[in-house]
């Protein structure tokens, strides 16, 4: 994948090994890899950020990336949330949420949503680092990404309240030409262009996309030209 070097088969502790040197590896260019997956109202030509304004209040919130591993390689989970939720509804996320009190960390609070959403037990998930925190400004959520690797007798259940659908995609698809594209939707009056990737007949964009791009580019992916 890339330019750096993708362990020789798919062993999952080959795998394990490359996704935990790539994930502590920090960033140089996130802001920018981040800034792509943004979309654009095609009215004004602006792009939404990806960090609250000065003095601008953001809700903190939390995410798991869970990375499934398995004889057949490493397959990213997704979800697709429910229709009446407040926020966010029926778009393509990770199990994550807002902060709670008893929360000891951000960390913590990524944890507990993947058990309320997945019934994914915390002892089979090896976090092995956090990804960069991306803005939403429609809701002003301030999102810390944490990556999780989890072992392929992981059984995932899905809480029908919060998660519609459940599904995973190896990161060599994600990373393969032409998953990349750019879509336009209506939100709130407005028309939007964004970056998405396609994939198993989804469409995974705004926030969800950033993240996915900046676990691919700690693995020597790079987005295409626009």
């Amino acid at each position: 994948m890339g330019n750096r070097s993708h362990p020789r088969g798919n062993a999952p502790n080959a795998l394990a090994a490359w996704l935990r040197e790539a994930v502590a590896r920090p960033l140089a260019g996130w802001r920018e890899v981040y800034e792509d997956f943004s979309p654009v109202d095609l009215a004004t030509g602006e792009r939404r950020p990806r960090a609250p304004g000065p003095g601008e209040r953001a809700r903190r919130v939390a995410v798991l990336v869970p990375v499934l591993l398995g004889p057949e390689g490493a397959r990213v989970v997704y979800t697709l949330r429910t229709g009446g939720l407040k926020d966010h509804a029926g778009q393509v996320s990770f199990p994550g949420g807002s902060a709670e009190p008893e929360d000891g960390s951000l960390l913590e609070t990524a944890l507990r949503e993947a058990e309320e959403e997945l019934d994914l037990r915390r002892d089979l998930v090896e976090v092995v680092g956090e990804l960069d925190e991306v803005y939403i400004p429609p809701s002003r959520f301030l999102v810390k990404p944490f990556v999780g690797l989890l072992p392929p007798e992981a059984d995932m259940v899905l809480a029908p309240e919060e998660v519609e659908t459940i599904f995973c995609v190896p990161l060599e698809e994600l990373a393969s030409p032409g998953v990349s594209g750019k879509i336009r939707l209506e939100r709130e009056g407005h028309v939007l262009e964004a970056r998405t990737f396609l994939v198993g007949g989804y469409e995974v964009w705004g926030a969800t996309a950033a993240i996915t791009a900046g676990l691919l580019a700690r693995l020597g992916w790079r987005p295409p030209a626009s």
